[in-house]
Order: structure tokens, then sequence, then C-alpha cells
């Protein structure tokens, strides 16, 4: 242990190593050949292996003692007052997030094998999934914004050539070219926030960033700017709405690429929030913004997913509404919730991806207590024990939601979590086995907030603190989290059976469409790109549609449970 601690470096050494490998892997040219293919496929398969191991040697080496940061070089950069380093952070935000991105990247590539076996581009897939594999893990442990930003942008364009790999599909084509007026302008916004960070503070690094937020007391206006341009950013990376039709239409892509995409890549502006979070939460107007937008996009989208009659698509809504999830989390300072849901959600994604073709086997299965709507009486029930379970776990933790605003927010976002289990839970008829639910419902309670509590623990003191100062807007935003999750609750609970059926069909048919709020980034994107031909647009004629699938998607509405 003690050869372990004298070399401090070891453990930034390791995850140097992890976008190497996959980047090296993926070097050499590559052709459409069966040799071609066997041999890439056999090389990126052992770059994610060891990418994995190294995360995972990382990890002992930080726990044993190596916790040092690693500088390789540093680049000078002309008519600029700070430099470039090529530097990796080594602390336990980058450790958790790298073995969670190498991990998916294995599992992405394992699966890959076979789902690609004799397509005769297969050999590029993998160079193209060894560059974007490489490139995020280079974002993941990036010890500064500027490398972090030229991370993503290297990301987003090896990303964008696999969103393509289907060159016939006009459509795929399309969906990666309208994806990438967004990244392009998000990109744009980290690029103007890294120079005025570093004209600012002299110094791009996170750690320098924290130090000078911490001690600055007016926060300087340039650094204003730079955290609304952070924010702005992150809108546009996490596809809210209504930037988000770019991230339902790349279903067009192989399965890996969705996998890749909804597991990891569209993480990348949660990673740069809780990366720069000792900066937003010094400029609390722009988290409650990102929070607000975030609110609205849960709602939608987890309305929208319920009318998907696609598995892709449905899993695409899934993703933008726990995308929107967790920036109302990082609104409200709640970071390290945010990270335990970044990774619980992307395993959970990647699984569902990957797992996507047995979906449509779970969807016939009758849910609990047949296909009845819940009542209001047990609706009501489930909303009152929820609430009683999240603020009593609260409480269990010698804590007071009443003097903690945080704390209430947790409870508001465990309470809406705990009473949808209720919810289906409750329309079993048997006494015994509504007990059972209660009980599954508050172990999952109880295991949630003991989860945040080790994150708070473990990883705080790699992000920040929960908001400085709580305002009344943020208490308006908790109030309208709680109100909104009611309502989205009752809709697809036993507001059901008490809406008119012609406003049902009117909802769903709107829903369907994204509320359209696609149409004009589609218009837009045909104006430079000369795929029209054979693409349609999001806006489609669903009366007759609509009523013939109403009925069945209403039984999907009601076990889904909203927020997937």
């Amino acid at each position: 242990m003690n050869t372990i601690i004298s070399i401090p470096w070891l453990t930034g050494t390791f995850l140097a190593l992890m976008p190497a490998g996959l980047l090296v892997a993926a070097l050499p040219a590559v052709r459409a050949t069966r040799h071609s293919a066997l041999g890439t496929r056999y090389r990126v398969r052992w770059a994610a292996i060891g990418a994995l191991l190294a995360a995972l040697a990382g990890d002992i080496s930080f726990f044993l003692g190596a916790q040092g940061g690693l500088e390789i070089a540093m680049l000078p950069l002309p008519g600029l007052s700070f430099d470039l380093p090529f530097s990796i952070a080594v602390n336990g935000l980058t450790l958790v997030l790298a073995t969670l991105v190498s991990f998916v990247i294995l599992m992405i590539a394992q699966y890959s094998v076979e789902y690609l076996d004799g397509d005769p581009h297969q050999a590029r897939f993998f160079r193209l999934l060894a560059f974007t594999g490489g490139f995020f893990l280079l974002v993941v442990v990036s010890g500064n914004i500027g490398l972090f930003t030229l991370g993503i942008i290297a990301t987003g364009f090896s990303l964008h050539k696999l969103l393509k790999f289907y060159s016939e599909r006009p459509k795929a084509i399309m969906a990666a070219h309208k994806k990438s007026i967004f990244s392009r302008t998000a990109d744009l916004f980290l690029v103007a926030a890294t120079v005025l960070i570093g004209q600012q503070v002299g110094s791009l690094q996170f750690s320098a960033i924290r130090h000078f937020a911490e001690q600055a007391g007016n926060m300087p206006s340039v650094l204003q700017l730079a955290a609304w341009l952070i924010v702005g950013a992150v809108i546009l990376k996490s596809a809210h709405f209504p930037f988000q039709g770019w991230l339902i239409q790349v279903m067009e892509a192989p399965t890996p690429v969705s996998a890749l995409m909804h597991a990891g890549v569209v993480y990348s502006g949660a990673i740069i929030a809780l990366r720069t979070s000792p900066l937003l939460v010094r400029v609390p107007d722009a988290l409650l913004f990102l929070g607000l937008l975030g609110l609205a996009t849960v709602v939608i989208a987890s309305l929208v997913m319920t009318t998907q009659t696609a598995v892709k698509s449905m899993l695409a809504w899934s993703t933008t509404a726990q995308l929107g999830f967790m920036s109302l989390e990082l609104g409200l300072g709640l970071f390290p919730l945010a990270l335990l849901h970044l990774i619980g959600h992307s395993l959970y994604k990647a699984h569902a991806f990957l797992s996507s073709g047995s979906v449509t086997d779970q969807l016939r299965q009758v849910p609990p207590g047949g296909k009845k709507i819940p009542s209001m009486t047990s609706w009501l029930a489930a909303i009152i024990f929820g609430l009683v379970i999240s603020g009593g776990g609260a409480w269990a933790f010698a804590e007071n939601p009443l003097r903690d605003p945080t704390w209430i927010a947790l409870v508001v976002i465990v309470a809406v979590a705990v009473s949808q289990i209720l919810v289906k839970g409750f329309q079993f008829d048997a006494l015994p086995d509504r007990f059972v639910a209660l009980l599954v419902a508050a172990s999952m309670g109880f295991t949630y907030l003991i989860l945040h509590t080790l994150f708070v623990w473990g990883f705080t003191s790699d992000m920040t603190r929960s908001m400085v100062s709580v305002s009344t807007l943020y208490l308006w935003l908790v109030g309208l989290a709680a109100v909104s999750f009611l309502i989205l609750s009752w809709l697809q609970g036993p507001g059901r059976a008490l809406l008119p059926q012609k406003l049902q069909l009117v909802l769903f048919t709107h829903l369907y469409n994204g509320l359209y709020a696609d149409v004009w980034v589609e218009q837009f994107s045909h104006r430079f790109w000369s795929e029209r031909v054979g693409v349609e647009l999001p806006r489609k004629n669903l009366a007759v549609e609509s009523l013939q699938s109403i009925a069945r998607n209403q039984d999907v509405i009601g076990h889904s449970g909203g927020v997937q």
C-alpha cells in the first residue's frame, strides 16, 4: 500500500489509458472485407475489455491512496491568457463515470459482434464505435473544461458518422443532420464558456474553477454569462423540449448505436453540469431555468411516451423524460441525486435497447390486477402513502424537510417514484398482495434515500453542496414540480376514466405527434440538406389510427408508469 501511495499519478495513468487504448484500436484503416471485419472487431473488443480493466485498476489504486491528478502536457494558446492542459482528473466522480462508461462500451461492443455479423461494413462500424467510445471516455476523465469541450466535439463528429451508418436510409441521414444543428450550437456555447472562464479564472482546470467560484464575493458578470452558456449547452445536449426531435428520430441507426447514444453520450450535458456545479450554484437563476425546462420536458415526454406504438420510439421518449428529470434535479441543486439517477438510468437504458426485441413480449403480459384503470380512492391512497414513506424516510435520516428546502425537493421526487409503484400494486384485489406492494414500495423508497445519502457522502466533495441560498423562485419550482407530478399521475391513472373520450382522442392525436414541436426543425433542416425525398414530416393524419389505437395504448398508459 505504501508503494501505491508513493506513486500518486498511478490512478491518473490508468484513466488516461482508457481512451488511449480505444483510439489506438480505431486508427488502422479498414475495408469492406470479412478479414478486415474480424480483425477490427477483435481489436476493438479487446480495447474495450482493457478500458474496463483499467477503470477497475484505477478504482483500486484510488482507494489504496494514489489520488493525485495527472497532467500530461500543456498546450499554449496564442492570444489568450491561459493554456490548455492535457490533464486527467482523479476523484470519485471521474472514477465512477469512467467505470460506468467503459462497462457500457464493452457490452455494446460484445452485442454488436453478433448483431452486425455478416454486414459488409462491420469493420467500419467497429472503428467508429472505438472512436466514439474513446473520445467520450476522454470527456469523462478530462481534468479541465477545455479538454472536455474538445472531447465533446470529437465525440459528436464520430457519433454523427455512426448515426449515418445506413446511408441508404434518408430518414437516418436527416435525423443525423438535425442532431448536428443542436450539437454544433451546444459546442459553440461550450467553446464560448471555456474562453470566458479561462480569461476570468486564468485556468481551465475544474479544480481552479471550483476554487474561484467558492472564494469569489460577487460573481463576475463574465462567469455569470459562462454559466448561462453551460446551461444552454446542457439543454441542447440533453434534447429538452422543444429540441428533442432528433433524439426520437435517430432510431434509424443500428440498435447498438441507439444504446450508445441513450446510455452514454446523451448524458454529456448532465456531466458538464455536474463538473461545473460549483460555478452554476453561484448563478441560481440559470439553474432554476434549467430545472423549469427539465420539468416541462418530464411532463410532456412522459405523456407522449405512453402514446407511442413503436418500441424504440417509446424508449427514446422515455430517455427524453429521464433527461428532463435529471435537469430538474440539477436545477434544484440535488447534484448527488442527479448522479445516482444518471448511473441507474444509463444501465437500465443500455439493457432496454439491447433487449428491445423482447419488449413486445413483456407488453403482452397482463399487468397486476388485470387491465383495469386505478380508482380515485386507490390513487389517493398511493399518493398519501408515498408522501408518508418519503417524508418518514427523511425524518429517519435525521433531516427535517420543513427546515431544508432541498430535502423538500428530495421528498417530492422520492414520493413520486414510490406512489407510482403503489398505484400499480393497489390494483391487486387481495389485501395480502396490496400489503406486499406497500412493503416493496417502502423498501424502494428507503433504498433510494440510503443511496442518495451515500452519494452525498461519497461525491459531494467532487461536485458541490446544494444551492448556496434558497429563494422564493426555488420554492415555487418545488411546488410546481409537486403539482405537475400529481397531474401527470392522475392523467395516467383515474383521469383516463374521467376524461371524455373525445378529449382523450384529441390529446392522444397531438401527443402522438410530440405536439408538433419538431416541425420547425424539420423545415429548417430541409433548407440545407437534400434528403427531402422519402423523409416524412413528423406531422401525420392520425384520426383513423388514433381511433384504432387509443384503447390498446390506454393499457400501455396504465402500466408503463409514465417516466421509465
